[in-house]
């Protein structure tokens, strides 16, 4: 089994976490989803849409490379992130990481800024697809394999009670829960036998446009936003706080290069002067109340760019369960 022909299973979103005998539950990973595993013994990164991200993380390539035993071919299922002072994931950092493109930058970026694989799953070991077993037996496997210190680490799990794994989430300002089915087998694609219950209600969605800026404000007013259904773009509002001075500035400069004349979605499209459109090429999150009965978002707020995702997979979860 190689790596690049794995796709990874995907949680559905849950407003509440429960307890329930036969379900795990781990914490969310404010990171970026990653395919790691060895082929023919050289260690090879995924991303969740396929970007090779091997030289961007060398650190764990190395440590894949290194894991004891002989085992040439395998493929685990994980988070990368990048820890802080207090051993807590933040995002910002990983950014950092993931734009680096000159060697010299990404060597001292594993030195300054390391990154930390948390691996959940065994998916393949040397000739055996590992994806038909049961969870707990894959997780079982796994935890013999990895260490418990360095930059490739086994994630730590809670059997049944996911309200208090929660509650212990928000004390350490973590993102949020996953729940997992012990029996489930292992499936390319969103399942209901994984959820995704977040501390905040959030979603990616497709850049599609910005308004021009008033006042005093430079860069733009706010992003037009948009998610994917049934092939086609449906506009979703416009999320106009959460930018510092710079994410303005830097945004405008991206989206100036990517504009059209002409609306790149449907749906209930704002009228009157100000608005620009743009090739949907960008994917931001923004935390938001709840969708409106008109299918808008009620006060989005910017949080960030997200430049692991890709278009087709900004879609309202609810609709793709």
């Amino acid at each position: 089994m190689r790596v690049a022909d794995v796709g990874p299973m995907l949680a559905e979103s849950r407003d509440a976490a429960f307890t329930r005998p036969g379900w795990l539950w781990e914490l969310k990973y404010d990171g970026f989803r990653l395919l790691a595993g060895r082929n023919a013994g050289a260690p090879e990164l995924r991303l969740r849409h396929g970007g090779d991200a091997t030289a961007t993380f060398p650190e764990i390539a190395g440590a894949v490379a290194g894991l004891p035993g002989d085992p040439k071919d395998l493929v685990l299922d994980g988070e990368v992130v990048v820890l802080d002072a207090s051993a807590r994931p933040r995002f910002g950092l990983l950014q950092k990481r993931a734009l680096l493109q000159r060697r010299t930058d990404v060597q001292r970026a594993a030195v300054d800024l390391p990154a930390t694989l948390f691996a959940f799953d065994l998916l393949g070991f040397e000739d055996f697809d590992l994806r038909p077993l049961p969870l707990s037996e894959r997780k079982a496997l796994l935890q013999l394999l990895l260490p418990r210190a360095g930059p490739l680490r086994y994630a730590d799990h809670f059997e049944e009670r996911g309200e208090d794994l929660l509650g212990a989430a928000g004390g350490l300002g973590l993102e949020g829960v996953v729940g997992k089915k012990m029996d489930s087998p292992y499936r390319e694609g969103r399942s209901p036998h994984w959820v995704k219950v977040r501390l905040e209600r959030t979603t990616d969605l497709a850049v599609v446009g910005y308004t021009r800026p008033e006042g005093a404000r430079s860069g733009f007013g706010a992003l037009h936003l948009a998610y994917e259904k049934g092939g086609e773009l449906i506009y979703a509002g416009r999320a106009g706080t959460g930018f510092t001075g710079k994410q303005l500035s830097a945004i405008h400069a991206r989206l100036r290069a990517r504009e059209r004349a002409t609306p790149p979605c449907a749906g209930p499209l704002p009228t009157g002067r100000g608005h620009v459109w743009v090739e949907p090429e960008l994917v931001c999150e923004v935390r938001y109340r709840e969708w409106t009965g008109e299918g808008l978002l009620r006060h989005p707020v910017f949080l960030r760019l997200r430049e692991d995702k890709r278009i087709d997979e900004c879609v309202r979860e609810e609709e793709a369960r």
